[in-house]
């Protein structure tokens, strides 16, 4: 069970993916997001590789491997997946690591892809 304060719905998405300080993590696999897109502004983490991207990830690694700085443990880190599954174990990981301000979409790809008809 994923505490409330830790979930954003669609239109929090809505807004977030224009705010560049936000850092939008899709857990999914390569081969899904392929498939089926991704949310805008998103970088692509999978699941079993968010812990090292983390944390031993140099940051011009991280910079090089996703656009962009390598998240501070004071950023916002949204996570999401498929269906909310992947996403709410990616931000108990990230809260474990010290990024205490990680919320998941628990709606994810479902919800984002069913709206956006």
């Amino acid at each position: 069970m994923v505490d409330p304060v830790r979930v954003v719905s669609y239109e929090d998405m809505l807004k977030v993916i224009y705010q560049p300080e936000k850092v939008i993590i899709d857990v999914r696999n390569p081969d899904e997001i392929e498939s089926t897109g991704k949310i805008p502004s998103s970088i692509n983490i999978p699941l079993n590789t968010v812990q090292d991207a983390l944390t031993t990830m140099s940051e011009e690694e991280f910079k090089k491997q996703y656009q962009r700085p390598k998240p501070s443990p004071s950023d916002e880190l949204i996570f999401y997946c498929r269906s909310g599954q992947r996403s709410s174990e990616a931000l108990n990981r990230a809260i474990k690591l010290g990024y205490s301000k990680s919320k998941t979409y628990l709606g994810s790809w479902n919800d984002w892809s069913s709206r956006q008809k």
